[in-house]
């Protein structure tokens, strides 16, 4: 079956705290983690105060007749149909488990808190806290599915959980929140109808109502509850670990799970390693002789048709020997264990009503391989979890958005101021030590100096650039003619002489359109063309006129054009570096 709780993983703190509630006390053991395994570190006992949630209490319906006389208690709905034998007695979990008015929830949160601060105090911090409710405080109810019914994989597949909480609700006649609903696998009835036990928290839960009761407190902290267990969970996996021990070769072996306590009797009967029938048994106490506790096992036995157990594991809180003398009797074909001993830890002095507590701090600080025998059970509603707030407003926030700011542009202005440092430190590293060590009055003469040399040499340009003007015109376009000449082709100069304006070209073509593209080239005007046949073939003569560039050399455009780059590079720099 599919489970959609919330999922346990194996915590990582140092120490983990399992409390259980049984009568009137309250059971608390912490457990460290030390190295790969565990140590008891302490238990705590705590007699609980009466104190409930509300002041309303449960008062079953009283019906009688006005004249006096006998008079008739009736509880629940009031159904009219008779009660199976011993239903009234044993059963809880049939549909009428949430027909009664709930009492309140009886608080304990004194004594959580007061073994929660003395955790602290001992030095063990804030640990991780895992609870197994109380039996008499949860609702069983079998559910009867048909094995064609809503299952994903016909021959193995799981259940789905919203088909067993659709049945669930529908039979107690209530909605019910979905996590804080388990389901267990049983033994099929037949071959056709799957079996489920369904366990929820009744109103009169004291776990979730003292939670809620401190969460409502401001000026108190939640546990960090982690874990919300049941019993009959928790002792199905721990018979799981026993017979997997005791035999491993007969897996189907019928075992019985009993456990006596102040309040009631827990009664669970195991085929091989699954449920086949749970019972809290409310008539049935500690209180009790051990001969009358096997005489309403027996019976209840032969109730359900369940036949002989192989196994018989007993969880006391006092007068375990007794009552596993008295079970030695009435069980003689069955062997009789306390289901204690099976606990991974090499400490068994465990406490009246500390089992159930230990368990559940070992679902969440557990060997892996142990609790792969547990069913993955977390009854714990999201709406208690504790949730880190912080002790003021938003404003705190901006402040501290402002502060983040205000500091991030102070680290980037230095680093920006030292990178410039850096760079001036450098310049100064590079010049002549007699500079480097001059005064500012020197150097700023010194730099004027220069400044006029600079201009002095500008203006000799100038003149000296102005005699250069037009000095290589006549290779310049000579040049530019042989490479026209050479990329028109078929034409051929047969002399140029020079003019006012320019230079005058005479030469033949084998083509006119030749001529044209030279005069093109050249930016010249055609002056003449001739046509005239020299053996057969077509020449042209022509006459171009041509202009001279009259522009400075190509080598002082370079260098003067160098030489004020660099200028304007030193008068761009400051003068005191």
């Amino acid at each position: 079956m599919k489970a959609k709780q919330q999922k346990v993983a194996r915590t990582k703190a140092p120490y983990v705290l399992g409390v259980t509630i049984a009568g009137r006390t309250v059971y608390a053991v912490l457990l460290k983690r030390e190295g790969d395994g565990l140590e008891v570190v302490r238990r705590f006992t705590r007699q609980r105060v009466a104190r409930f949630a509300s002041v309303q209490q449960g008062v079953p319906e009283v019906k009688g007749q006005e004249a006096g006389g006998d008079f008739s208690i009736q509880f629940g709905g009031g159904g009219g149909g008779a009660t199976p034998f011993l239903k009234s007695e044993f059963d809880l979990s049939g549909d009428g488990a949430g027909g009664e008015q709930a009492p309140p929830a009886s608080l304990f949160t004194m004594e959580l808190t007061d073994i929660l601060a003395e955790c602290r105090e001992a030095g063990y911090g804030d640990p991780e806290v895992a609870f197994c409710l109380p039996s008499v405080e949860l609702a069983y109810v079998e559910l009867r599915l048909p094995r064609r019914a809503r299952v994903k994989d016909q021959e193995t597949g799981p259940v789905d959980r919203k088909a067993l909480l659709e049945l669930l609700e529908q039979q107690v006649g209530t909605a019910l929140e979905e996590e804080q609903v388990a389901f267990l696998p049983m033994t099929p009835s037949d071959a056709e109808t799957h079996r489920f036990l369904a366990i929820y928290p009744r109103p009169s839960e004291p776990v979730t109502a003292t939670l809620q009761a401190l969460k409502a407190e401001s000026n108190r902290k939640l546990p960090r509850t982690r874990l919300f267990e049941t019993e009959v969970s928790l002792y199905l996996g721990l018979v799981r670990t026993a017979l997997r021990q005791l035999v491993p070769e007969a897996p189907e072996a019928r075992s019985l799970v009993l456990r006596v306590g102040s309040d009631d009797t827990l009664v669970l009967f195991v085929q091989g390693e699954t449920l086949q029938h749970a019972e809290s048994l409310r008539s049935l106490t500690v209180h009790d002789t051990p001969e009358t506790i096997c005489s309403r096992i027996l019976l209840l036995q032969d109730e359900y048709g369940i036949g002989e157990v192989a196994y018989v594991f007993l969880v006391g809180e006092q007068g375990e020997a007794d009552i596993q003398r008295s079970l030695e009797v009435f069980f003689p074909n069955a062997r009789v264990e306390n289901l204690r001993h099976y606990l991974p830890l090499d400490d068994q002095e465990i406490g009246p009503g500390s089992l159930a507590a230990q368990l559940a701090a070992l679902r969440l600080v557990g060997d892996p391989d142990f609790l792969k025998a547990f069913e993955p059970v977390n009854l714990f509603p999201s709406s208690l979890r504790r949730r880190w707030e912080l002790p003021f407003g938003w404003h705190v926030w901006a402040l501290y958005a402002l502060l983040f700011v205000t500091t991030l542009f102070f680290v980037w202005r230095y680093l920006t101021l030292e990178a410039e440092i850096g760079e001036r430190q450098e310049r100064l590293r590079r010049l002549p030590p007699a500079i480097a060590e001059t005064d500012a009055r020197a150097l700023q003469a010194r730099i004027d100096s220069l400044n006029a040399r600079t201009q002095q040499a500008l203006r000799a340009l100038d003149v000296l650039d102005s005699l250069l003007v037009g000095s290589d015109r006549w290779s310049r376009s000579l040049a530019q003619l042989s490479r026209e000449v050479a990329a028109v082709r078929g034409i051929w100069v047969d002399s140029w002489s020079p003019r006012t304006s320019g230079v005058e070209l005479k030469g033949s073509a084998v083509a006119r359109d030749r001529v044209v593209e030279l005069a093109r080239r050249l930016n010249g005007v055609i002056r003449s063309l001739t046509f005239s046949e020299i053996r057969e073939w077509p020449v042209y003569a022509f006459v171009i006129e041509i202009p001279l560039p009259n522009e400075l050399p190509e080598p002082a455009r370079y260098l003067r054009e160098q030489f004020a780059a660099n200028t304007q590079a030193t008068q761009s720099k400051p003068s005191n570096p």
